[in-house]
């Protein structure tokens, strides 16, 4: 990929680091049976969940726009050309994180608080790794001279 991305792109990425950020804090030594038990918790939790998949599709719909190589019907496929354009490696963890974020907002009356909290405890590296894929893209077209035409 050639593109050279900032501005909205930058911004998201900044967005979603700051989700999780909050997240991981407002968590931090909460157990699995503290979690399950606490409805303001878990609530809380959806949405950072919703708003942090929302923020990866965002990026990747933007990106694949940029490189003239869309659009995509679902957000599923947004994450598999994001693999195609080589600014993401392998697709499955996001496409898993997709998945999630669906169950969240089409499913919202039997999300599975066991289940979200296995992703509050431990998948939110993904978002990380996401955010750094991003940024790895990002400097190899830099680097490669790409135009920056994103805002």
């Amino acid at each position: 990929m050639t593109l050279k991305w900032n501005g909205v792109i930058q911004r998201k990425l900044a967005l979603l680091d700051r989700q999780v950020m909050r997240l991981e804090d407002h968590l931090r030594d909460v157990s699995r049976e503290q979690f399950v038990q606490n409805w303001a918790m878990r609530t809380i939790s959806e949405r950072a969940i919703q708003v942090c998949v929302e923020i990866m599709i965002d990026i990747a719909e933007r990106i694949i726009a940029l490189a003239g190589a869309g659009p995509t019907a679902t957000a599923a496929e947004a994450i598999d050309r994001m693999v195609q354009l080589n600014v993401l490696q392998n697709a499955e963890s996001y496409r898993s994180m997709v998945r999630m974020r669906n169950l969240i907002v089409h499913g919202y009356d039997e999300v599975n608080p066991d289940v979200l909290y296995d992703v509050v405890s431990g998948r939110l590296g993904d978002f990380r790794r996401f955010r750094d894929e991003i940024d790895r893209a990002n400097q190899d077209a830099e680097l490669s001279g790409g135009n920056s035409t994103a805002s």
